[in-house]
């Protein structure tokens, strides 16, 4: 549903067509398919607000720029947070071009708009989706595109209630505590492990590169339960991991050449095949996953290859479960990427040294300015 959201009204408010000056207006939009879904539309200044669940899951979608956030059932704390800011220019995205072609949603007649695709080698642009937009400038309609210029039936969303009335710019603006992760569930519960005898604290800075963003550092920190990996890279791009080991409370977080923010998530990690920490007798078990023992940089490891993702990961892990090498390649994205550690140490960390960063949750950095 969110892909159908940046897909349609997000794009609609970049592009600068009529949507961009729609008036202020409340709605209910219905989802296609079994079960049928509803959430609650408010429009105010180019900023759209989506609520599902009783406002429990709520979006907040503007130029360039996407915020959605679970709460807990209670309303107290949130659940989960997900921030992307568009940065730079991207030529492979849909343009939307105005057509002639006049459809009828809820008694009112809009005109079609088509998502238009890149020109292939002989200059053909294909269409899929279309949008029906009024005469001033709602979004009543997104679906796939009909043989005969219109939305195909059932269109993958519809507008059943429309009333233009006023809204205040609160109702459209993301909450300011949704930017503070202690008002998160996963990162609010810091109790101390018992298992920190056997995964003691350590720092380790290592040295390699990923394809895609050339060469790095990296730097990775654990207070058991809590590991931090920050990556950074020449061109000013960074990367934010955070998980808990045990809850698999997760905080992810990018920005791009020149440090631009670009994205923002905060759930529960679902670990995939490559991040299992299993025993290395139940390891060798498993389909597609090599392990093996010996020393790397003076340190007994445990060394798996595991082949069970589309990606292939390698890591050189000691006994008490510092990475010392890791290398990954191969998906559907061909971006290797291989790490180092050029130096290590077993101390005690602080917890605030694996807690995210004060200035990724600044609302300003994220062109937040209300």
């Amino acid at each position: 549903m969110a892909a159908s959201l940046v897909a349609s009204s997000g794009q609609a408010q970049e592009d600068g067509r009529a949507a961009n000056k729609a008036p202020d207006y409340v709605a209910t939009r219905e989802y296609s398919g079994r079960p049928t879904q509803q959430e609650t539309l408010r429009h105010h200044n180019g900023w759209l607000r989506g609520d599902r669940m009783g406002e429990r899951s709520s979006y907040f979608q503007g130029p360039g720029r996407f915020v959605s956030f679970t709460r807990t059932p209670d309303g107290n704390r949130y659940e989960s947070l997900h921030v992307t800011q568009a940065v730079g220019t991207d030529k492979t995205r849909q343009e939307s071009v105005k057509t002639e072609k006049l459809q009828s949603f809820l008694d009112e007649t809009c005109t079609i708009w088509d998502f238009v695709g890149p020109a292939d080698p002989k200059g053909r642009r294909s269409v899929s989706f279309r949008d029906c937009i009024t005469h001033d400038g709602i979004q009543i309609a997104h679906g796939w595109a009909a043989e005969d210029g219109a939305i195909r039936e059932p269109p993958d969303w519809r507008l059943t209630r429309l009333t233009r009335t006023p809204v205040s710019e609160d109702e459209t603006s993301p909450p300011a505590d949704v930017f503070d992760w202690r008002n998160f569930t996963g990162f609010a519960a810091q109790t101390p492990s018992l298992e920190t005898r056997t995964q003691p604290d350590f720092a380790a800075t290592m040295n390699g590169s990923i394809a895609s963003s050339g060469a790095g550092v990296r730097y990775r920190k654990r207070h058991f339960p809590w590991v931090r990996t920050d990556t950074t890279f020449a061109n000013g791009a960074r990367i934010i991991e955070i998980v808990n080991e045990r809850t698999h409370a997760a905080l992810t977080f990018r920005a791009t050449v020149q440090g631009a923010f670009e994205s923002l998530w905060i759930g529960e990690f679902r670990p995939g095949p490559q991040y299992v920490r299993s025993g290395a007798g139940r390891d060798a078990e498993q389909k597609d996953v090599v392990v093996e023992r010996g020393i790397f940089l003076g340190e007994w490891c445990r060394i798996t290859r595991d082949a069970r993702d589309e990606r292939i990961r390698t890591e050189w892990r000691t006994h008490d479960g510092i990475i010392l090498k890791e290398e990954e390649s191969g998906g559907r994205v061909a971006n290797p990427e291989g790490w180092t550690v050029v130096q290590w140490q077993r101390r005690p960390v602080e917890l605030s040294e694996v807690m995210p960063p004060a200035e990724i949750f600044e609302r300003a950095r994220w062109g937040l300015s209300r």
